[in-house]
């Protein structure tokens, strides 16, 4: 593309100019005006056969009102034409900032007509500082200077910009081809990502923290569990205060059953709710779940009717995961059910294929408004519902979540309030395909075993006393410390068939110590932890713990898994 010029004319003589003309058509004109005459009028017919050739881009006309930008077609119509339809705006500009071309697309941007864009000045669209930085282009004999910044618009709003400013090869002219490109787009792609990576970055710390809670709640009720059922099992003690043991028992494990529903969530949303699949009984999953829940069904005297229709009930399923899905639906037909009201579970067969679990309760019921939020998480019908039954409305969800992870459904209707309630769960029956394969203490084992040498590492005072005294109860010699450098120092000192430590100790991890004890001593070993999410029991096994146990710690679980671990080498 031919350089061209931008050519500057005075303005026409005015009328009185041209009357003063007329009076002096009759006096001789000297030699050396003539000369000036015949160079004004070369200049003019170089200008006209300029913009004969398409060598102007345009002229500038100076007068009284200031200058005006008149931009010509020319030669280079092709040229002309792909500036036009470029995505990105596109002028030139004088030295003094003075616009003296530019294409529809930076008109569109500035919302400026195109005409006015032309003959303004550059700092009216951009900022004077932005004007100043790219003037310095004129400076320089190749090269460009980029700038960003907000272009103004017509209307007050602004739009980022990048600013690509350089200099036109004119041998006589200083003038700045300036290439506008519009960053919109591009911030808003930025501004989701970083709004992305900041709700990954807050979902991990959230993850994190829940982690961190649970781990600090759970720590304090493992003493107070353990005692509390081993004074329960004291027959020594009065009926009454055995009585009142238990109701303390249950209490704390309905407070570990509320931050195992927490976690669960947690799991859900993450889409990290691992299922361990093997063969189930659903009808005897339905009297597991009733067992934990009998306390409070003989408290309010409420009458529990099972039917059981089905005859298909055995399906593949995850055993821990069902029980829960039907212990939540169980509690709640408990929980909103009034004293000496009626509960009844009914199992049928719809198809050959599926097997259906009915939970039908003589409670408060619901209203039809209510029907659609119900599985959503912490909804439980509005404040008044939980001012009157408290709890933290996680139980439908999770039960909602498992039912699909498994294939199934969950349903819930009622007539209306205080008209009770009906939730039905709905699930494939199918063959068999694998066997749970994590947390393998949940399965049957010996409770009476071999007595052992224990090495017990726990940091936590009270855990430490009251896991030494009931192992100890249990038969076996049990040496305790409170920290993994301890726990070492006694490995090296005497032998032991069996670790027991806690992961969060102060000094080493539990899982470093599990290393150092299994490579130098060949320990088998059983992780006890206020962490458990699926993350933390993969860590144990690959660390060398045979069992994962969450606290709060039911003895039998960890007699359990004990004669698990170590049964077949006694």
């Amino acid at each position: 593309m031919k350089s061209k010029k931008v050519i500057s004319k005075p303005a026409a003589p005015s009328p009185s100019e041209k009357g003063a003309g007329a009076k002096a058509r009759n006096l001789v004109i000297a030699k050396a005006d003539l000369e000036l005459l015949q160079d004004h009028l070369r200049e003019a017919q170089e200008t006209l056969e300029a913009i004969r050739n398409g060598d102007v881009d345009a002229v500038v006309v100076s007068g009284s009102h200031g200058s005006q930008v008149y931009s010509l077609s020319g030669a280079e119509q092709p040229y002309r034409v792909y500036v036009e339809q470029m995505q990105e705006g596109a002028v030139t500009v004088a030295a003094d900032g003075l616009i003296l071309y530019s294409n529809q697309r930076f008109a569109d941007m500035t919302g400026v007509l195109l005409e006015r864009v032309i003959s303004s000045q550059i700092h009216q669209h951009i900022p004077l500082s932005a004007w100043e930085d790219l003037a310095g282009v004129f400076e320089l004999s190749q090269g460009a200077i980029k700038h960003e910044c907000q272009l103004h618009h017509v209307d007050g709003g602004f739009r980022p910009v990048n600013l690509t400013a350089s200099r036109l090869p004119l041998e006589d002219q200083s003038i700045m081809c300036l290439v506008v490109t519009d960053l919109t787009s591009q911030k808003e792609r930025e501004e989701l990502r970083l709004g992305k990576e900041g709700a990954e970055k807050a979902n991990l710390a959230k993850d994190a923290f829940l982690a961190a809670l649970s781990h600090e709640l759970r720590t304090p009720l493992t003493p107070a569990l353990m005692a509390t059922m081993a004074l329960e099992q004291d027959l020594s003690l009065p009926e009454g205060a055995r009585a009142t043991l238990s109701m303390i028992r249950r209490n704390v494990e309905l407070e570990a059953r509320l931050i195992d529903d927490l976690l669960d969530l947690t799991r859900i949303v993450q889409g990290k709710l691992e299922l361990h699949v093997k063969k189930v009984d659903v009808h005897t999953t339905i009297r597991r779940a009733l067992e934990i829940c009998e306390a409070d069904i003989q408290t309010k005297k409420q009458e529990v009717r099972i039917v059981f229709d089905a005859v298909r009930y055995q399906l593949t399923a995850d055993p821990v995961r069902l029980q829960q899905a039907l212990w939540n639906v169980i509690r709640n037909a408990v929980k909103f059910t009034p004293q000496r009201g009626t509960i009844t579970i009914h199992t049928s067969n719809p198809t050959a294929k599926t097997i259906r679990v009915e939970v039908i309760d003589t409670g408060v019921g619901f209203t039809p408004s209510i029907q659609a939020s119900m599985f959503k998480p912490f909804e439980q019908g509005g404040r008044e519902i939980t001012r009157r039954f408290g709890g933290l409305g996680l139980g439908l969800a999770i039960s909602h979540s498992i039912m699909e992870a498994h294939e199934g459904s969950i349903c819930g209707v009622s007539e209306g309030p205080n008209r009770g309630a009906s939730f039905t769960l709905e699930m494939p029956l199918k063959a068999v395909s694998k066997e749970s394969r994590l947390q393998k203490a949940g399965g049957k084992g010996k409770s009476d075993g071999p007595k052992l040498r224990i090495l017990l590492a726990e940091d936590h005072d009270d855990t430490r006393s009251s896991m030494t005294h009931l192992l100890r109860r249990g038969g076996h010699h049990v040496v305790a410390a409170e920290s993994a450098s301890r726990a070492l120092e006694l490995a090296g000192q005497e032998k032991f068939d069996l670790v027991i430590s806690d992961l969060g100790l102060p000094d080493l991890s539990g899982l470093e110590l599990m290393r150092r004890l299994r490579e130098g001593y060949g320990l088998k070993g059983i992780a006890v932890s206020g962490y458990g999410m699926e993350e933390d029991i993969r860590r144990s096994f690959e660390a060398g713990f045979g069992f994962h146990l969450t606290k709060p710690i039911h003895m039998e679980r960890l007699r359990q898994a004990i004669a698990h671990l170590v049964g077949d080498h006694f």
